[in-house]
Order: structure tokens, then sequence, then C-alpha cells
């Protein structure tokens, strides 16, 4: 049998890992994207450029180096809260069923947070980042990240063995 989860790793531990996981499928998506249409690493060029640099016309015929330094800080920062956040709900999910449908509203918050800060700065990028790409990006981040948690708490399956999602608890 597995060690309870507050033995195994440090939640920040854990949490980091989530973070660092997601930031990587999102980023390795991304670069596959750019590497595919001819221009390695043009999407965080341009994301810093525009989200972080405050740029309305970005330059994306060229790498900006500064913006791609600034965005990927930006992106791991973003990540890692989200995967801290995670490491206590899923905790918590083991403790209380009910907690398991905040980790679909996560991930539900997750996406429409992306999708609105894409739409707010569209025209700037708009032929560069369909919305179709970053949600597929999302998704693939959120199954890697399902992936690493539902193998890392056999708590959590068990838990969710006893009292599925949507039905009462056994006594």
């Amino acid at each position: 049998m597995a060690a309870p989860i507050d033995q195994r790793e440090p939640v920040g531990e854990e949490g980091t890992w989530i973070g660092l996981i997601g930031a990587g499928v999102v980023a390795l998506w991304f670069l596959a994207r750019d590497i595919a249409a001819g221009h390695p690493l043009r999407t965080p060029s341009v994301l810093g450029q525009v989200l972080l640099m405050g740029k309305s016309a970005p330059d994306v015929d060229r790498l900006d180096f500064t913006g791609i330094i600034l965005y990927t800080a930006a992106h791991v920062f973003v990540f890692l809260l989200l995967g801290m956040g995670l490491a206590h709900l899923v905790r918590w999910s083991v403790k209380n069923h009910f907690v398991r449908y905040a980790l679909l509203q996560v991930f539900l918050a997750f996406e429409l947070f992306f999708c609105v800060v894409l739409l707010v700065f569209r025209e700037e990028t708009r032929s560069l980042f369909p919305l179709s790409s970053v949600l597929i990006a999302n998704t693939l981040a959120a199954i890697a990240i399902g992936f690493y948690l539902w193998r890392h708490h056999p708590e959590l399956r068990e838990s969710m063995r006893h009292t599925p999602l949507g039905a009462a608890p056994v006594a």
C-alpha cells in the first residue's frame, strides 16, 4: 500500500513538478508548431512583446530575446502557481470528495482565462495563435498533469473507487 500523501513529498515539491509539467507541455506544443511553420521560438517572442513589453505591433519576423525570456519566466511562474494550487486541491480531495468538483472547475477556469487573454490581445496575435491551438495546448497540459496526479496519488484513485464523482459517500 502506498504511503499517505503527506508523508511522501512536500506539497511545494509536488506543485513545482505539476507546474513544470504543464508549462513544459504547452511550451513544447508551441515550439513544435513554430518549428513546423519554419519560425522556432516565434510564439514566446511575440507573446513576450505583446503581453509583457506592451508592443501593439510585435516584430514577427525577428526574434526578440528579451520577450522570449520575459514570457518564458512569466509562463513558468503562472504554471507553478497553478501547480501549487492543484497539489493542495488533490490532497484535500482525498479527504473530502466534494472538492473533486473543484478540480474540474480549475481546468475550466484555466481554459477560460487563457481564452480571454487571447481574445484581449487578439488583434496583435490573430494570425499566429488560433483559439484551437491554445485549447489543444492547455488540454494536452491538463492530460499530462492529470496522468502525473493519477500515478502519484493512489489514495485519490482509492477514494474515487469508493466514492465516484457525483455519488454520495459510503458510510
